[in-house]
């Protein structure tokens, strides 16, 4: 019997790919000044993280894993691999997260420093 793996590969992305892939699927995933990283499977990009550096702060802006590609482990890979990047940093680290993600952040050493609500008027 065969075993059947998946080959993923994280590296650094640009803005322009990440807005050719999600810029329809998901669109509050773009910003111009993010540093991107993004998982790739077979060379499709599955998943993104990124983080905007500012002089005294770090904002990590977005993790998301496209959904037919979810429960493979790959939000945490791309989680881990944006804390690589900044863990050496003295920066304070700042984000907003959903009810989803907010364990991510809670078993990682984040605490919540107020309850924010995502509002939206169309």
């Amino acid at each position: 019997m065969e075993e059947s793996r998946i080959i993923m590969e994280i590296k650094k992305i640009t803005y322009k790919e990440v807005h050719k892939e999600f810029a329809e699927l998901k669109p509050d995933l773009l910003d111009e000044f993010a540093t991107y990283y993004g998982c790739f499977i077979k060379e499709e990009l599955v998943g993104i993280v990124s983080y905007v550096e500012h002089p005294a702060v770090i904002y990590l802006c977005h993790a998301y894993v496209k959904e037919d590609h979810r429960e493979k482990g790959i939000y945490k890979l791309l989680w881990n691999y944006r804390d690589s990047k900044i863990k050496e940093s003295d920066k304070t680290i700042y984000a907003h997260c959903n009810v989803d993600s907010l364990k991510y952040f809670i078993n990682n050493g984040y605490s919540i420093e107020k309850a924010l609500f995502k509002v939206v008027k169309n």
